[in-house]
């Protein structure tokens, strides 16, 4: 098919929801410039550098309490999580899952503990997207994922604070805040734990996360480490160690992922802070739900706009005639480097849909390069429409 639309008019913008499009800053910056090559050990890079900044800077971004342990972790969110579920679970976990990545934590993740580990996650129904049965709030561990990179399920502020609510005496709340950490003003001081991978909101390259432990999780990790034996990586203890006396991580990390959070952190801060970056992302998002609307062909995947995510933004494809990986397919057709990877449904996910990332970075001005996406992606479907009635 031929595109009819000049190729200089087209977004610069990487709308992929994973790894995201970058701050300019860091975009921009030389390699050089990043710390690469300096030992993540040297106090002007840890204990009163880099990594201390970048965690003075997360905490007041997000709000996170002053007694609360913020560790750079190896790896994404999955060895993150693998590593909160060994060393935080006692004889129970629990939670929702209800999309790819919440899955993953509940059947293969949390599966993986001891057989006697009671594990009791609830699911969608037959056709729904958020499951109605609420988790068991007096296992020693519950899951809870606020927004679901695959699905763009979401799961409401009331709802995360009914739970904190809810939960027994002897309960840690976690939330994989993946997807909306640096995009979400969420509910203040309602969990135990939060993790993310830096690789979303934060625009920053795979292979690093972040976990925050409030006191009551650090204590568990000891109770825990009496119950079983944990892997040497995946033993928070450690972690919190290296974090609370010298603002350093257990491992070699990415020195310049660091630094591409810390920038990000600044960024955020300097310009309005997280409530901000959460207007910034609902910016984005409801000028592609207008878009949507305004076509025959689009509508919103999950219909109920308070467990609809508006970091990660799904729209279903109404057209049966139009297939979600031809649009992909013709952007990537492009040649422009930051449409590669297109935009699609996740591979999990059944219905013909296309994802699309509203991160505050895709555009820090407003909805430019959105408008540019959305004229590609129309003039994209007039010609899979024409060519359709050619033959």
């Amino acid at each position: 098919m031929s595109l009819k639309i000049n190729l200089t008019d087209l977004p610069t913008s990487t709308f992929a929801c994973g790894p995201s499009q970058g701050h300019p800053i860091i975009r921009e910056t030389p390699l050089s410039h990043t710390f690469f090559e300096r030992s993540h050990r040297a106090k002007d890079i840890s204990t009163d550098g880099l990594y201390k900044q970048a965690t003075d800077n997360l905490r007041e971004l997000l709000r996170v309490p002053s007694d609360y342990t913020i560790i750079f972790f190896m790896g994404g969110a999955t060895p993150a999580l693998d590593a909160v579920a060994w060393s935080l679970t006692k004889s129970s976990i629990s939670g929702l899952s209800f999309g790819a990545f919440s899955k993953l934590w509940s059947k293969k993740i949390a599966d993986c503990l001891e057989e006697n580990v009671i594990k009791d996650f609830k699911e969608p129904a037959e056709g729904s997207l958020f499951p109605q049965s609420t988790p068991d709030y007096n296992a020693s561990l519950v899951l809870l994922t606020p927004n679901e990179t695959s699905t763009g399920v979401q799961i409401p502020d009331q709802y995360l604070l009914d739970a904190w609510k809810s939960k027994g005496p002897d309960t840690l709340i976690a939330w994989d805040c993946t997807s909306c950490a640096g995009g979400r003003l969420l509910p203040k001081d309602t969990y135990d734990v939060m993790v993310f991978s830096m690789q979303k909101c934060f625009g920053v390259g795979g292979g690093s996360s972040v976990i925050i432990l409030s006191p009551k999780a650090v204590e568990r990790i000891a109770e825990a480490k009496k119950l079983r034996r944990i892997p040497y990586s995946l033993d928070l203890s450690h972690a919190v160690e290296k974090a609370q006396s010298k603002n350093q991580t257990l491992n070699t990390p990415s020195t310049t992922n660091i630094w591409m959070f810390n920038q990000a952190c600044k960024w955020m801060l300097d310009n309005g802070g997280l409530a901000a970056m959460d207007a910034l992302c609902r910016q984005h998002y409801d000028y592609l739900l207008q878009w949507a609307r305004h076509t025959d062909w689009l509508q919103p995947m999950v219909a109920d706009e308070d467990f609809r995510s508006y970091t990660t933004l799904t729209l279903q494809i109404t057209d049966p005639a139009l297939d979600a990986a031809d649009i992909s397919k013709a952007l990537q057709a492009t040649g422009a480097p930051n449409l590669q990877d297109g935009i699609k449904k996740y591979s999990a996910v059944k219905t013909n849909s296309v994802r699309i990332a509203c991160f505050p970075f895709v555009d820090i001005t407003g909805t430019a390069q959105y408008e540019k996406l959305t004229r590609a992606v129309d003039a994209i479907v007039a010609d899979l429409r024409a060519n359709r009635e050619v033959r």
